[in-house]
């Protein structure tokens, strides 16, 4: 809408001008009256009312352009910012959605479907066999408050479920909102509840509970981590059942472009640090900071781990993905690091950008090399 009022404003202003130089021509023909002679001097007038005849078409081709392109821009703003995704919301008639918690979740504010539900998207393993198959939690990015990115969700689901035969969930959680709602620890509670509840609906589903992995993408890259590397934590849970009382282990761990760090000396300076830690402060923050720092906190129990992330990265700083591959290699876990001299933040499966794209390719290699998938 900005650029269609920025092309009315300079079509008006045009047309001011056009009407100034109509208005300094018109006096100079008022008095001529013999035939032939008006004709010829009312030429530069004809010139200009064609002149702005073109115009106006021109502002009627560009005004309906710039609505096109400027409106649905403007209302995904206005989505982005106040936290609520429409296409993001738990649909109780949608046979793939499966929300964490029968009941209202622990902490929730209200029951909107919008922001108060999380649930899981499922995607059945194609041509998989009961028992045996492979399970992967997908988790979108988008800073702890939004996630806007669907490049993270149905197409890698899709591509997960039937290129790599795995059963593939889609994460859902919960956001912070503007006054800090569901900060710290509530993303960590959607997180793990969702691995624990695919462990138990595992043979329901035909999934084998020793193959339940997680793929996290930017600051969905860092809940992944911190489950992976905090699974005997239940992150202060406020009600439990017996779900709860489920493994939290994942089997294996895939991350593009993750957020690692919290610690602001160590590239943690973020959205997602500020979004996440809203409202924490002093030897609290401090702590909280290197508890969910994942390059300190690799221990024996961290997963075999795949990780990808180009080093041009300009929204979040690969030197995060450094850390942890440094980390990973110190303590002995297994690991696949592609560190691309070039790709983008955000790309999901990374179709058509050139380095990165390779590594939806290498990921189900290495998942075959640990016998997650045949």
């Amino acid at each position: 809408m900005a650029i269609a009022i920025l092309i009315y404003f300079t079509f008006a202003f045009n047309q001011i001008t056009i009407r100034g130089n109509v208005n300094r021509i018109r006096p100079r023909f008022k008095d001529a009256s013999r035939p032939g002679i008006a004709g010829d001097e009312d030429k530069p007038a004809i010139a200009i009312k064609r002149e702005i005849m073109r115009k106006a078409l021109l502002f009627c081709s560009l005004f309906t352009f710039a609505c096109l392109i400027g409106g649905p821009a403007d209302a995904a703003k206005s989505h982005s910012e106040s936290g609520v995704e429409s296409r993001n919301c738990f649909d109780a008639t949608d046979r793939r959605d499966i929300r964490l918690w029968d009941g209202p979740a622990p902490g929730a504010i209200g029951d909107d479907p919008c922001r108060d539900i999380p649930y899981l998207r499922v995607f059945p393993a194609e041509g998989a066999k009961d028992g045996t198959t492979a399970a992967i939690l997908v988790v979108p990015g988008g800073g702890y408050d939004r996630l806007t990115n669907t490049k993270e969700q149905d197409p890698v689901g899709n591509y997960f479920a039937k290129d790599l035969h795995a059963a593939t969930f889609v994460l859902y959680y919960r956001l912070v909102q503007a006054d800090g709602s569901y900060r710290y620890p509530v993303p960590m509670w959607d997180g793990q509840r969702a691995l624990k509840l695919i462990r138990a609906r595992a043979h329901e589903l035909g999934i084998d509970p020793n193959r339940i992995g997680a793929f996290g993408f930017s600051a969905g890259g860092h809940l992944a981590t911190t489950l992976a590397e905090h699974s005997s934590s239940d992150f202060e849970l406020t009600k439990h059942d017996a779900i709860d009382a489920l493994s939290g282990r994942l089997d294996f761990l895939g991350l593009g472009y993750p957020v690692i760090s919290m610690e602001p000396d160590q590239f943690g300076k973020t959205a997602s640090h500020d979004h996440l830690l809203e409202g924490y402060h002093g030897h609290e923050l401090d702590k909280l900071e290197h508890y969910l720092s994942g390059q300190d906190n690799v221990a024996p129990h961290t997963p075999p781990v795949f990780l990808f992330v180009s080093m041009d990265d300009r929204r979040i700083d690969p030197q995060n993905s450094v850390l942890l591959s440094q980390a990973l290699k110190s303590a002995g876990i297994s690991s696949d690091v592609h560190l691309f001299a070039h790709g983008a933040h955000g790309v999901g499966l990374a179709q058509d950008v050139p380095d990165e794209q390779v590594w939806p390719d290498l990921f189900q290699k290495w998942l075959k090399s640990q016998r997650v998938i045949d």
